[in-house]
């Protein structure tokens, strides 16, 4: 394996943990410790501009947004 690969692997992640989820306006932000936004899911409660604007329900965008930052905890963890 190519040192390059190798540092990769075994350094710290660019972004500080704790994550955490903040609701803001229509969407869901997976943020590290700095308030930095790692991603954003975009969400519509309402059925009939959902299927328009092809969104998901708010339950639904929670959700994702738990996984994607249990996913990513989970590559920061030491291995």
């Amino acid at each position: 394996m190519k040192p390059a690969m190798l540092a990769r692997m075994f350094s710290a992640p660019p972004y500080a943990l704790p994550l955490r989820i903040r609701k803001s306006g229509e969407s869901f932000a997976v943020e590290d410790a700095n308030g930095i936004a790692l991603a954003y899911v975009y969400f519509e409660d309402e059925p009939t501009r959902r299927a328009l604007v092809n969104r998901l329900s708010g339950a639904d965008a929670k959700v994702v947004a738990q996984t994607i930052a249990r996913a990513l905890t989970v590559e920061a963890e030491p291995r």
